[in-house]
């Protein structure tokens, strides 16, 4: 489209060659998109406030339905910004990027990161993440390979009109299929989601917390905020870099439809098999090696506690004399559940950026299109922090807050994308202005080793200390 608004103002084409291959319009092809990308995380964004807040007001799976029927509303806009075509098709791709302020594919990785929050145990919720993240990557990988196919195939539309009926698809599926909230836990999603605080909730968790350690001596922990900032800068340095690859190899080697097609396709079918299959076992391998073999207990045996009898049947409670109801025994949680992994799962979000910075690096001295291909086979090796910081954020707070917690991660990886899209696009067009844009791969990796380092002033509560949440404190003032 960025094609046809320039020579609708230019002198028309003579000579061999590619029309479109022009520095100008690879420039206002950048900026384009730079500006598709900001609309489109911009209204991602405020999509996760209202999609955490149709989570806790119908439960999710009515609130996946909601995000995956408007995603299917506003593709087909968009099926009629690419028939239209020019600088009309722009600007109502670009506007109607607005739909997903209330639903769109932000909303629905929430819901179904909140939904296996609730389903697994505590010590696997960072894998499992991967997974889920790693299966998503994978459908992404076969919808750039499907969408260049059937572009270069069929026309330009068709990849956009097969996206639509997909979604009609997923809404189906996830009306039959996904799970929803009975009894106390829809009770407690309905209270919860009254009132403006719940809708602002997951700003509330990136804030200081504060605990009492085992000598009495209260201190605060600054690790969320370092945590979420540390992110930012690592989703602000890493999350253009998919698009860097595809607009550098367009602008440099002249790669059509289908070159972007395989290499999109690439890019996200290794980092999907990274995650799915790669990142649970650096978790758990890493988690061991992390806090150091268990101890053994050798000759001495401790004794095995004694055996209590739960009662199931109404005669076997006993009765109580104060009138008050007996209420059944509960079972002590695993103190190994929780936040065993919690130390690891940090250090490997810390180093991942690492790695990303030295791939992009690297990225930047490609001069023949097989090294574009390569550095987006080994970039997706650095993936993983996202996952990685949901599971340190969902153990630093409570189980109530687990879902506002996800949003929280959510949010920032979001504003982040919002802010490097346009920064980045902006950058990417200037130098290639100038002819250098491989000095955007440069800036990339200056900004990761900056995450990096923020990263390292996040540091997990003391050992054995508990936190003081403000019911705790109000009591604490009243003794």
């Amino acid at each position: 489209m960025e094609c046809d608004v320039f020579y609708s103002h230019n002198p028309p084409f003579e000579g061999p060659g590619d029309r479109c291959h022009r520095r100008e319009i690879n420039a206002g092809t950048a900026t384009q998109v730079s500006i598709l990308g900001m609309s489109t995380s911009f209204s991602g964004v405020f999509n996760l406030f209202i999609c955490g807040y149709f989570i806790k007001l119908w439960g999710p799976r009515w609130a996946f339905v909601s995000q995956t029927a408007l995603l299917g509303l506003r593709v087909s806009t968009q099926v009629l910004g690419v028939s239209i075509g020019g600088r009309t098709g722009e600007i109502i791709f670009q506007a109607c990027q607005a739909i997903g302020v209330i639903g769109g594919p932000r909303g629905f990785q929430l819901v179904l990161n909140t939904a296996v929050s609730e389903l697994v145990a505590p010590k696997d919720r960072t894998a499992v993440f991967g997974r889920l993240q790693g299966s998503i990557m994978l459908g992404t990988a076969f919808g750039f390979l499907l969408g260049g196919v059937l572009g270069d195939v069929y026309n330009i539309r068709r990849p956009f009109e097969t996206a639509f009926f997909l979604y009609v698809a997923c809404t189906l599926y996830g009306a039959l299929f996904l799970p929803t909230a009975t009894g106390e836990k829809a009770q407690a999603q309905k209270q919860g989601s009254r009132g403006i605080s719940a809708f602002f909730a997951p700003i509330k968790i990136i804030t200081p917390h504060r605990y009492r350690l085992e000598s009495g001596q209260i201190v605060k922990n600054y690790s969320l905020i370092f945590l979420a900032l540390g992110i930012f800068m690592g989703v602000f340095a890493s999350g253009y870099a998919p698009i860097l690859l595809q607009m550098y190899a367009t602008s440099e080697f002249n790669f059509g439809t289908t070159e972007n097609g395989y290499l999109m396709f690439g890019n996200s079918a290794i980092r999907g098999i990274f995650l799915l299959f790669m990142f649970p076992k650096i978790i758990s391998a890493g988690r061991v090696w992390f806090n150091g073999t268990p101890a053994s207990t050798g000759s001495e045996d401790p004794e095995p506690e004694p055996e209590c009898h739960i009662p199931i049947n109404p005669e076997e409670f006993e009765a109580d004399e104060g009138g008050e109801v007996p209420q059944e025994p509960v079972q002590a949680p695993d103190a190994d559940e929780e936040d065993s992994g919690t130390g690891f799962d940090l250090f490997f979000v810390r180093w991942s950026l690492v790695v990303d910075s030295l791939v992009t690096f690297s990225a930047g001295f490609s001069t023949n299109g097989w090294q574009v291909y390569l550095a987006g086979f080994l970039l997706p090796f650095a993936s993983g922090s996202a996952p990685a910081a949901k599971g340190v954020m969902t153990e630093l707070c409570h189980p109530h807050q687990r879902q506002d917690a996800i949003s929280a991660i959510t949010l920032v990886e979001s504003t982040a994308t919002l802010l490097t899209q346009g920064l980045f696009g902006i950058i990417f067009a200037a130098f290639s202005e100038i002819g250098k844009p491989s000095l955007t791969f440069f800036c990339n990796a200056g900004l990761a080793v900056l995450g990096f380092i923020v990263l390292f002033l996040a540091h997990l509560p003391p050992p054995n200390s508990k936190r003081i949440d403000e019911d705790d404190s109000e009591t604490e003032t009243e003794d």
